[in-house]
């Protein structure tokens, strides 16, 4: 939980991101740096150590071989000699800076006149590499390598150790080998490497603070932009974004004003011209009640007495009759349409039995489906099919939903489905009929909207059926869906909660998907 709250911070903010970036980037950056940095200076020290110990190691050989060739050769005198030798210099551990001196009879040496074997300190013979040895012994010149200095009481230093050759009277060849210590160079590279180490983790805090004081700048303005673009959307027209200063920011602040007040203002004209629209709707509607109530009586009285006209004439009177009641739920359409836009629909709430609903309307319609020659098939909900609604909406979704997919069935089965869950009761109408394009499923909520619109309306309707249907399942929380194909039919889903409020968790009926 912990990680994915991490990932979710850095996902949505930047600051976040661009900090993490940078110090990633920086810390590889000053470690790069500082290891390359380190590598050179430790070379440089360690070269100018190794420089220094092979030239003083000639002078050192310069002098013992002069002591030796100018002082006496009785033994006492040689060992004196090659005492002040390896003592020439003095060094007392090895913990301090300095050089050992180790005095050997050479491999060609096997029996000395005299022994002058000596070392400075207790250093042990163990420190001189054999392999310097054997390059000490075939060659003419000083020869170096790098070693663990060793003494008697176990220390141990790194170092380096230069042999070379001395020819000694009566004694014969002897080596000496020099052993300086890298103890000062490693105190001095581990010093340089902390205070590396702390210059580097100063300067990523330089770096980390100087960057975010940048995103501050640069993130600020637009996280303010963002928060009014989000006012603007949630309704709050007048909101404006702050401009100061003319830079690419400001300019943008500039930008986002003008087109908040042109859609502002394009927005108003809108709700003016929809008011102006609804109005005009509902007054129409309205006002076309009263000629149409007289219109009724008379059509009702030339109908009565249909029988006693001519048959032209009586036929006019049943096309009248006819005319005059679509026109009326029409009208009771574009009310229901105008209150729906004006958002003054009401809903009487009541408990009923999806199933039983569903089995009367279906009733209700069986002289139409008999004239189609249809069949329609009912699988009722086995589990709880009471639910909560306005009855009067929803039997008028159920009901226009049913006609036309018997008007539309071609004389071929309708499959009507209710399923329940705890959440939501669905209602599936499928015919196996004319069908929809895929193409055009999304506009048969549309007002007024027809697949073909050359077809005239021809069984009564208004063209506001589905659209009407729709609007009703959407004030019950609910959806209305549709699935076509052409020439295999059609599926309409309505889902709604069981109370008015609930949310929709899963649907009980999936749409059917055009493969």
């Amino acid at each position: 939980m912990r990680g994915f709250k991490i990932y979710k911070g850095f996902r949505t903010s930047l600051t976040l991101r661009v900090l993490s970036t940078t110090l990633v980037l920086t810390t590889i950056v000053l470690w790069v740096v500082g290891s390359a940095l380190l590598n050179r200076i430790s070379t440089g020290v360690v070269n100018e150590k190794i420089k220094s110990a092979l030239s003083e190691s000639t002078l050192a050989v310069y002098s013992a071989q002069f002591r030796f060739t100018s002082g006496g050769v009785t033994d006492a005198a040689l060992k004196k000699i090659a005492q002040e030798v390896v003592n020439a210099k003095k060094v007392i551990r090895a913990t301090e800076s300095g050089r050992e001196v180790i005095l050997i009879r050479s491999a060609k040496n096997l029996d000395p006149e005299v022994a002058i074997d000596t070392v400075s300190n207790r250093v042990s013979y163990e420190s001189i590499p054999s392999e310097l040895r054997v390059r000490l012994l075939n060659s003419g010149d000083a020869v170096w390598a790098r070693s663990i200095i060793e003494y008697a009481d176990g220390n141990k230093v790194p170092g380096i150790v230069v042999g070379d050759k001395l020819s000694i009277p009566r004694v014969g060849p002897y080596d000496i080998y020099f052993l300086f210590s890298f103890e000062s160079q490693a105190n001095t590279l581990n010093l340089v490497k902390n205070y590396l180490f702390l210059a580097g983790f100063i300067l990523l805090l330089l770096i980390i603070g100087i960057t975010w004081l940048v995103i501050r700048q640069v993130i600020e303005p637009v996280r303010d932009a963002a928060r009014i673009a989000e006012e603007f959307t949630a309704g709050k027209l007048e909101k404006r974004i702050s401009v100061v200063g003319s830079d690419e920011i400001s300019r943008l602040g500039i930008s986002f004003n003008a087109m908040a007040t042109a859609i502002e203002q394009q927005i108003k004209r809108l709700e003016n011209l929809s008011k102006v629209q609804q109005r005009f709707v509902s007054d129409v509607s309205h006002e076309l009640r009263t000629p149409l109530t007289t219109i009724r009586m008379a059509s009702d009285l030339i109908y009565a007495y249909r029988d006693k006209f001519e048959p032209n004439i009586s036929r006019s009177a049943e096309l009248l009759q006819s005319q005059i009641d679509r026109f009326e739920l029409l009208l009771s359409d574009l009310l229901e349409v105008s209150r729906f836009d004006a958002t003054e629909a009401a809903m009487e709430i009541s408990e009923i039995d999806l199933n039983e609903m569903v089995a009367r309307c279906i009733t209700d319609l069986t002289l139409i489906s008999a004239e189609k020659n249809v069949v329609v098939n009912l699988e009722k909900d086995l589990v709880n099919p009471i639910v909560s609604v306005d009855a009067r909406r929803i039997e008028r979704i159920l009901r226009n939903l049913l006609t036309n997919a018997i008007y539309h069935a071609n004389e071929k089965p309708i499959d009507v489905t209710i399923k329940s869950n705890s959440f939501a009761l669905s209602v599936s109408i499928r015919d196996y009929g004319t069908g929809i394009d895929p193409a055009q499923v999304s506009r048969v909520f549309d007002r007024f909207w027809r697949a073909d619109p050359a077809r005239a309306r021809s069984r009564g309707g208004t063209g506001l059926g589905l659209s009407i249907a729709q609007e009703d399942a959407h004030l019950h929380g609910g959806t209305l869906k549709a699935w076509g194909k052409l020439n295999e039919g059609a599926q309409f889903i309505l889902t709604i909660p069981r109370k008015i409020g609930w949310k929709i968790e899963t649907e009980p009926i999936e749409l059917l998907t055009t493969k």
